[in-house]
């Protein structure tokens, strides 16, 4: 039961949250260069992309793949206080990889027991490649890869088109790869989670419950590698919690975090940024190019109502109406987004579509037509619009109509085809009949006035014969005087 109360939750939350972050096409372009490959922001409020730069492009995650590994494991996790030992030989292969730096560790060492939650804190604050190792070999039946396939799963449940997942430590794989976009969705949805927005971006160390007294004899902390969550560091904002970050060597940085003021919330995903400037020196250009964003984003948007609810619009024409032709149309609803200070929103155009042959009756509120808002050609939304009163029917006018439209109408034109198809028919009938009585009146030819001889004979043959008549007998000759007796 609990199980499938899991996946209905799950649904509702894909049906809720899971929005195309594309659909934005306004977007604004900051003063400064941002110098990761990829860059997303995002007002998770209202959903609105405020800026990106090559959000589709598909690059390798890192360890942002965790973020994917953290959801399929509370999903699947009915005990969060479930205690795993931790097997070594689940992640003693990546000491031997060609970029070891491209791995995290939490110091979790065999024989460790700790319990699924601290081990989902070192996932999510260290991006620890022994915690997801062991979460995902739990989770996946006692087998990484069927894991991997369920994260993969999941991607796809969510809608993303241009990820795909090989490993859960995110160590460097040509085949492993996602986009801006796609890491947006991911994380979208999992901040929905509130176990994952807890671990995630509820703070900046942990420190895990379970004593392991024999490996850890002054127990140990975790800290979140963003290091503007850390008060020490010198890239510490206030305004920013969590998400994750990832290394690869043959890539670059990367960062998913998100940040809070005034009441707007936003998301910032940044993709492969470079790890060196042009001289050489080791920068964070993830870590400037999100501060970069947050305070731009901070300093330069508020919320602007673009257009009122109040605000008649148009009139559309109504026909047959009781003592008015037309009715004035409004707004549905009130729109209003951030909008950048320096765009001037004066310069939003309205582009209205108004619904043709209306005819009463019309209540107030019904649709009749939309409004688009565009600037500098782009869509920036569109709102329905609405009659702002009723309209009721004149009967006179409506008859009236209706008499004059009669010959008009395709019926009429259906009738009078058919009455013409049945009226030929008919005169076919009557000419067809008329020669059959002529026929009947004509004289029969000379020629079937005399009887067919052959047929005559043929008729002859098959009466029956009567007796023949005896013929009388002849009287006898006389003797003839003149000749001479013997």
């Amino acid at each position: 039961m609990k199980k499938i109360l899991s996946i209905l939750t799950s649904l509702l939350l894909v049906c809720c949250f899971c929005v195309d972050l594309t659909g934005q096409a306004v977007l604004f372009t900051p003063s400064f260069e941002v110098r990761s490959s990829a860059a997303l922001l995002i007002n998770l409020d209202t959903q609105e992309v405020l800026y990106q730069k090559n959000a589709d492009t598909q690059y390798m995650p890192g360890s942002l793949v965790q973020i994917m590994e953290a959801i399929v494991v509370l999903e699947n996790c009915n005990d969060l206080s479930l205690r795993i030992t931790a097997d070594s030989s689940l992640y003693a292969s990546f000491s031997e990889l060609d970029d070891p730096d491209d791995v995290r560790y939490a110091d979790i060492r065999n024989g460790d027991v700790l319990t699924v939650e601290e081990l989902l804190y070192a996932l999510m604050l260290t991006s620890s490649c022994e915690a997801a190792a062991l979460l995902a070999n739990q989770f996946g039946n006692g087998s990484i890869q069927n894991f991997v396939s369920m994260m993969n799963a999941k991607a796809v449940e969510l809608g993303c088109t241009q990820t795909t997942f090989t490993n859960v430590s995110g160590i460097y794989d040509v085949g492993q790869k996602t986009t801006a976009n796609d890491m947006a969705l991911i994380t979208t949805y999992a901040l929905q989670n509130q176990k994952f927005d807890q671990i995630a971006c509820g703070a900046a160390t942990y420190s895990p419950a379970s004593p392991n007294s024999e490996n850890h004899p002054d127990g140990w902390t975790w800290t979140h590698s963003n290091l503007m969550t850390q008060t020490s560091s010198e890239y510490y904002m206030e305004e920013v919690k969590g998400i994750k970050t990832a290394n690869l060597t043959k890539q670059g940085r990367s960062i998913i975090c998100k940040a809070s003021r005034d009441g707007n919330n936003f998301l910032v995903v940044l993709l492969a940024a470079p790890f060196n400037n042009s001289e050489g020196t080791l920068e964070y250009y993830h870590i400037e190019d999100a501060q970069a964003l947050f305070n731009w984003v901070f300093d330069h948007f508020s919320f602007q109502t673009i257009l009122s609810d109040a605000t008649e619009l148009g009139q559309v024409t109504v026909k047959n109406g009781d003592g008015m032709d037309y009715v004035l149309v409004k707004p549905a609803s009130s729109f209003g987004t951030l909008w950048y200070d320096m765009a001037d929103a004066a310069s939003i155009t309205q582009e209205l579509e108004l619904e043709e042959n209306v005819s009463a009756p019309i209540q107030a509120g019904e649709k009749l037509g939309t409004v688009t808002l565009k600037f500098s050609g782009e869509e920036i939304t569109t709102v329905d619009l609405v009659a702002t009163s009723s309209v009721e029917l004149s009967k006179f006018k409506y008859y009236t109509a209706l008499i004059q439209h009669f010959p008009k109408t395709e019926w009429l034109t259906r009738a009078i085809l058919f009455s013409v198809l049945l009226s030929a028919i008919y005169i076919a009938l009557c000419v067809y009949s008329h020669i059959l009585y002529l026929n009947r009146k004509k004289p029969l030819r000379p020629i079937y006035l005399h009887p067919n001889s052959a047929a005559v004979k043929k008729d002859a043959a098959r009466r029956p014969r009567r007796p023949a008549q005896q013929k009388r007998a002849a009287p006898p000759k006389k003797p003839d005087d003149h000749k001479p007796r013997s």
